[in-house]
């Protein structure tokens, strides 16, 4: 069995977590990265041999750049990448803080972007490689309330499907990864909200499509049908079979989104406007 070595960040919990034990399992190396080395403690008793955990904030270009060169230097040269890091942020656009726009956009795209480049070098003098971007099924269609997530998962989307052809000729996949609800924290502790939403201000112009916001991330806060490791399984086959695909929708409940709204991504209100037309028709 070929022994690949996995980067993953965000490796504390959730989905990172959930594919660093499957891979560790079958006997793999993994590079565990998080805000805190502690918080991995248990993968890296449990497999010594196999586990290097390293402190990364995906916000910082250069702590990325370090971390892969530790890694490296350690002798964990990376073949296969998740870009895992990344949080929710929830509430209507225009009561969102600059802050937490800026973070949203450093972590879950930036982060994304620095990871890539960093490994990449890596990645192509090995001829082979994957690096899967966990993505969204919020990164295929928009939801009111999910503004500026849906943006940062639309743009990893399109990221990954565009850097997929560069890297080709190197025997490397890119795979935009796009999970729907799955059994993490991502509806509970891990969930940035405008401050309207946190404390359901009444006066908000949005306070009713914040009251269901709300309630669904209540009922669905550890009731996600989805199981996580189901996404580590899915991965490490495509790495087995020496393949993946660029797009990976994961989960029953993110092919019944699929199937509910693939036909808006035919556009029905586009209109194409030719150099000779002036305007577009009215609907």
């Amino acid at each position: 069995m070929r022994v690949d070595t996995w980067f993953i960040t965000g490796a504390s919990r959730g989905i990172g977590r959930a594919i660093a034990q499957v891979v560790l399992q079958a006997g793999h190396r993994v590079v565990l990265t998080a805000r805190r080395p502690a918080s991995v403690e248990d993968l890296t008793r449990a497999f010594p041999e196999q586990t290097l955990a390293l402190p990364l904030d995906v916000n910082e270009e250069s702590q990325v750049r370090y971390t892969i060169r530790r890694a490296v230097e350690a002798g964990f040269v990376p073949s296969v990448v998740v870009n895992n890091a990344g949080y929710g942020l929830v509430g209507a656009l225009e009561e969102l803080t600059p802050e937490s726009i800026l973070r949203q956009i450093q972590t879950n795209l930036l982060g994304v972007i620095w990871v890539c480049q960093a490994t990449l070098p890596y990645l192509r003098s090995q001829k082979r490689g994957f690096i899967f971007n966990i993505s969204s099924i919020a990164g295929y269609f928009g939801f009111k309330g999910a503004t500026l997530y849906n943006a940062t998962k639309f743009a990893v989307t399109g990221l990954s499907e565009a850097l997929a052809q560069e890297v080709a000729p190197w025997g490397i996949y890119v795979c935009s990864v796009a999970p729907g609800p799955y059994r993490t924290d991502w509806a509970g502790s891990s969930l940035d909200k405008a401050p309207s939403l946190q404390s359901l201000d009444p006066h908000s112009p949005y306070y009713d499509l914040h009251a269901l916001m709300a309630e669904r991330y209540a009922q669905m806060d550890g009731q996600q049908p989805g199981e996580p490791t189901h996404i580590g399984q899915v991965l490490l086959s495509c790495v087995q079979m020496g393949w993946a695909p660029k797009h990976l929708i994961l989960g029953d409940e993110a092919r019944q989104t699929w199937e509910k709204y693939y036909l808006l991504r035919e556009f029905p209100e586009l209109q194409f406007v030719g150099h000779s037309e002036r305007a577009p028709r009215p609907a």
